[in-house]
């Protein structure tokens, strides 16, 4: 990869499935992790122990904090949809969560 130098930053990390799939095309792990559930984030450190992981709700997570001012080349952001869109299998349950898109702003 040709920004080595620079991280890749999982946000709504889960068990590790995006990470594993940004490993499997970029040629590296994962440096940065950030899931605010426990038992998520203890799957990802099992499937990816190399990650620099954050139990955390990413609101909370300062980026240039965990970054260490290292450049970012990725910011991965997948979050949870099956609450506010048809993905749960019928009518929209918590649009609050849509909020959550909004974090890649900051």
């Amino acid at each position: 990869m040709p920004y080595a130098h620079e991280i890749i930053v999982d946000n709504f990390a889960g068990g590790g499935g995006a990470s594993t799939g940004i490993e499997l095309a970029t040629g590296r792990s994962v440096d940065i992790a950030i899931n605010h559930d426990p038992a998520a984030i203890a799957m990802h450190r099992a499937n990816h122990p190399d990650t620099e992981h954050y139990c955390e709700s990413v609101w909370d997570v300062d980026p240039r904090e965990v970054t260490h001012g290292r450049p970012v080349a990725l910011c991965w952001l997948s979050p949870d949809c099956k609450h506010f869109s048809k993905a749960k299998g019928g009518k929209p349950k918590e649009k609050s969560i849509r909020g959550l898109a909004w974090v890649a702003v900051r």
